[in-house]
């Protein structure tokens, strides 16, 4: 049996940051230098980032006055002040899966079609974000006065209710809204006009989501110690890691889906020998870069130039249109939503190959 958590707790979620610092940064640099698109989810994410290193720092400095300790190994001046941190910290956490939950719903709004997939994120952006706000209100109303929470020696001082329950039904809740966001792509790509292995591809991708809601299930369950009296600090630790990792997951699964072009881009440089300095690239002397119409989501068109065929007795001309490297779940989504037709709201991704040949008797 552990005696001191100090160590696992600092290592773990301190890992957890640094990664998720590392993918959020690959998430807006594909966003922003790749793609060209930075929208409302991509500023959550950001916000959600921001809210899990306060979080972390929270419990950080909660570790210096107690947190991962028995109640014997803690001086009782510190005792209270490492409840006081983990309460804080609690609440910037609830706050963070809000954040995080409405990040990835966002984004899922800017490729869905139908109304009521856009009903349904909507719901689940309005209904977890006032969960968790009256959640983190009665985080801090359940003791009167609020320090009571942290230090029970106050004089008059009294627990108004029992929290416990409150946090299992946000997290219920939280368990849910991460199901829902993980199953609904599946029913938006299936019936897009694609092969079956892209379809699992862009479906897989965008219901990573089911991992956070396993962690948020755990957590839920590890709620249960917020009814701990005599070794408070000591029992919470698991609900405090699960609680890191909840979060922690949902920035991954979150962000993998948008760095596929960032993926494409380092793949095929690095299979073609493409890569940013030119030294090792091979030169299309028989082709042509056309430029694209801006804002047409293509990379442009390649045109051969004309060649004899069968001494002299003609000439081929063939014009392919290529598109973007660029591509990502989100960008094939809203390519299908494009090309449906007027009125229709079930959309297709339409491909077209467009092959020109000339010939010209001699």
């Amino acid at each position: 049996m552990i005696d001191d958590y100090a160590g696992i707790i600092n290592g773990v979620m301190w890992t957890q940051v640094v990664l998720g610092v590392i993918f959020v940064a690959l998430r807006l640099y594909t966003r922003v230098f790749l793609i060209q698109s930075i929208g409302w989810d991509d500023l959550l994410m950001i916000v959600n980032l921001i809210t899990f290193i306060g979080y972390v720092g929270c419990i950080t400095v909660g570790v210096q006055y107690g947190i991962g300790k028995r109640y014997a190994d803690v001086p009782p001046a510190d005792y209270s002040k490492a409840i006081m941190w983990e309460a804080i910290g609690q609440a910037i956490c609830i706050m963070g899966i809000a954040a995080s939950k409405s990040s990835v719903a966002v984004f899922l709004l800017r490729i869905v079609i139908l109304k009521w997939h856009k009903w349904l994120l909507w719901f689940c952006i309005m209904s977890t974000t006032i969960w968790c706000t009256v959640t983190t209100i009665l985080l801090f109303l359940q003791s009167k006065p609020t320090a009571f929470l942290w230090d029970r020696t106050i004089p008059g001082g009294r627990q108004v209710f029992d929290f416990t329950p409150v946090g299992l039904s946000m997290g219920s809740w939280s368990a849910t809204m991460d199901f829902v966001l993980a199953i609904l792509p599946w029913h938006v790509i299936m019936g897009l006009n694609m092969k079956r292995k892209e379809k699992l591809t862009v479906a897989f991708g965008l219901s990573l989501g089911i991992f956070a809601g396993i962690c948020s299930i755990i957590r839920t369950y590890e709620l249960q110690a917020l009814s701990s009296l005599n070794e408070y600090v000591y029992d919470t630790v698991p609900m405090l890691l699960w609680s890191s990792t909840e979060v922690f997951a949902t920035i991954i699964c979150a962000c993998i889906p948008i760095l596929r072009p960032l993926y494409v881009r380092i793949v095929h440089s690095s299979k073609y020998g493409m890569g940013s300095s030119g030294k090792n690239s091979y030169p299309l002397n028989e082709y042509e870069y056309g430029s694209a119409k801006k804002g047409d989501g293509s990379r442009g068109v390649f045109t051969g130039t004309e060649r004899s065929m069968a001494g002299g007795l003609g000439t081929v001309k063939t014009t392919v249109r290529m598109g973007t490297d660029n591509v990502s779940e989100e960008s094939i989504l809203r390519d299908a939503k494009m090309s449906s037709c007027d009125g229709d709201e079930e959309g297709g991704i339409r491909r077209t190959d467009e092959i020109r040949v000339t010939s010209v008797a001699v």
